[in-house]
């Protein structure tokens, strides 16, 4: 990280925390990777409880193997995020997890350590799982075991060695551009050389799209393109996108997710938004406070914040068309938006920019400027009118992107 990015990163911080926090936690992060806390620990007895219980319940065949699955964010059974999905997947076909969940530093506290989040799921701090990873050998004669990561830290690819060892079998499942994250300051822990490290040690590595697949394809070709997907059960009821004229008599268009000016384009929006027959809602967090002051002035827009996943349906059953705003960059070209098969899934007709590949995925329209996007909505708004929205191949492409489905896959890869 350079310079710039470290006082950018340090101002942030102290905005958001104060000055005497962020120095507290700069210390304690600065103790961590001295490694002194290591020594100082004793033998962590929730711990030896949680691989215990994982032997236990191999014996008595209750599990049929172990996965070791890293997370950058704490196990929330109703997020609809790659890697809890994945998680729950494992855990539903039998297999145990241990969710090795990500810390900033070794005195971060989670408020799920060490519980069982869903069934065969053990949550556990990534420090105390890889200070105490000898520790792990007790389950060793566990035949079955899988070790994958979402992201490439160099914490996790420090367990590597001995995992491989002990016969685990190794997945890198690329889920981000890290890199272009590490540049935008948003990702301080990225080295390039760990992350080709980890493509060229692991069993099996996959991507969420092509561009990740081209961008390591010079230290192996065997690198998958597995999407990301949805759950019906979790998403609530399909197909209930609005398909008659609002009340208002104006094009309502939605969006939900992260609002971050990094990658979303605010100025498309704020340019969109001075026609007076489009109505945009947007449901998230991450806007800078500049622009929620903004869209609050306008009479056409309509901020809701944070919304749980299993209560979206309820403001998308009021939109005609989804949109996905994103900037070119190789950041917003590498990712697959998991939103997209939610839109699809509620059957929303979409509108997208920066994100070239999801334009050919079924009601998605990829455009390369403002008067594209406005004649793509005019364009989905009249089929919908007219009943001549085209949902001929919705329903085979949602039938393969099921997160069931993508996991399937790569399972499958793996078994080869």
């Amino acid at each position: 990280m350079n310079i710039q990015q470290l006082l950018k990163k340090g101002m942030k911080a102290i905005n958001e925390n104060g000055l005497g926090n962020t120095l507290q936690k700069i210390q304690r992060r600065t103790i961590t990777q001295i490694g002194i806390n290591k020594w100082l620990r004793s033998d962590n007895p929730q711990l030896k409880a949680i691989y215990d219980k994982i032997l236990n319940q191999y014996k008595n065949k209750e599990i049929n193997g172990l996965v070791v699955l890293t997370s950058g964010l704490e196990f929330e059974e109703l997020y609809n995020q790659r890697t809890i999905n994945l998680a729950k997947y494992l855990s539903d076909h039998g297999l145990g997890v241990l969710f090795i969940t990500w810390q900033w530093d070794d005195q971060e506290k989670l408020k799920k350590s060490y519980q069982t989040v869903y069934k065969n799921i053990y949550q556990v701090p990534v420090y105390d799982f890889t200070y105490e990873l000898d520790k792990l050998k007790i389950l060793d004669e566990i035949e079955n075991k899988i070790y994958i990561t979402t992201f490439p830290a160099k914490l996790f690819y420090k367990s590597i060695e001995q995992l491989k060892q002990s016969g685990y079998r190794i997945i890198y499942d690329i889920m981000d551009e890290w890199e272009e994250f590490y540049k935008t300051g948003d990702a301080s822990w990225y080295e390039r050389k760990i992350e080709e490290q980890f493509v060229q040690v692991s069993d099996l590595v996959t991507v969420v799209s092509k561009p990740l697949k081209d961008k390591f394809s010079f230290i192996r070709e065997d690198i998958y393109v597995i999407g990301n997907g949805y759950t019906a059960a979790l998403s609530g009821r399909g197909n209930i996108a609005l398909k008659e004229k609002a009340e208002d008599q104006r094009i309502h268009i939605g969006y939900f997710g992260h609002l971050t000016s990094s990658w979303f384009d605010w100025d498309l929006i704020l340019s969109l938004a001075e026609n007076d027959s489009f109505y945009f809602h947007f449901i998230g967090h991450g806007a800078p406070e500049e622009i929620l002051q903004k869209i609050e002035a306008l009479p056409n827009c309509k901020f809701y914040g944070k919304v749980h996943p299993s209560e979206l349906y309820k403001f998308v059953e009021k939109w005609h068309i989804g949109i996905i705003p994103f900037k070119h960059s190789k950041l917003s070209e590498a990712v697959d938006p998991i939103k997209i098969y939610e839109y699809l899934y509620f059957g929303l007709p979409t509108v997208s920019t920066g994100i070239p590949h999801i334009g050919n995925y079924p009601l998605v329209t990829h455009c390369n400027n403002q008067l594209e996007v406005k004649a793509a909505i005019d364009n989905y708004y009249e089929q919908l009118m007219t009943g001549k929205l085209d949902l001929a191949d919705l329903d085979d492409f949602l039938g393969k992107t099921t997160w069931e489905a993508r996991f399937n896959e790569m399972m499958s890869l793996l078994n080869k």
